[in-house]
């Protein structure tokens, strides 16, 4: 009698470990494949306005700030590859002639929306995906520390010192 082993996709194993449906399985990707599309955009933006900005420890705190972007865009991609997506294509950020402030706003608008988004998809895993919940609580608390950062640093900087040429 021989025994017929049938091939199990991990992505199915840990789909049914974790307790997601099919249909869960692909809100689950879609869902962190547009958050790692986002974190991915705010790294190069950041490292893009660092590039122009007047002051060098404003430099210095969007270089981290986008360090920690690219940290959530890690964690993000090990999730999306657990449950058998694909990491997405980011298109490049394209450049702007704005000055340091107006990146600045920018930026924390970015991040504001950010945080709003995170807050509503967190509630729609938190139940059926608690680990993933927690690591978006992770990105959420360091998107509240890098708005508190940007404003600092608007409130700490002047809209007119550096217009583009």
């Amino acid at each position: 009698m021989a025994v017929v082993i049938s091939e199990i996709r991990w992505s199915d194993w840990w789909r049914q470990f974790l307790g997601v449906s099919p249909g869960g399985h692909r809100h689950v990707i879609k869902i962190l494949c547009a958050r790692y599309v986002e974190e991915m955009q705010h790294v190069q933006r950041y490292t893009q306005h660092a590039e122009g900005m007047q002051y060098p420890q404003f430099r210095e705190k969007l270089l981290r700030i986008a360090a920690d972007e690219a940290r959530h865009a890690e964690w993000l991609a090990e999730k999306i590859m657990l449950f058998g997506g694909e990491i997405p294509n980011v298109p490049p950020s394209p450049p702007t002639t704005r000055n340091s402030w107006q990146h600045l706003l920018a930026d924390l608008e970015a991040e504001k929306h950010c945080s709003d988004d995170l807050i509503e998809v967190m509630q729609t895993v938190r139940n059926e995906l608690p680990d993933i919940a927690a690591m978006l609580e992770r990105i959420y608390e360091d998107s509240e520390r890098h708005c508190s950062e940007i404003r600092d640093m608007l409130m700490r900087s002047d809209p007119l010192s550096i217009w583009p040429a």
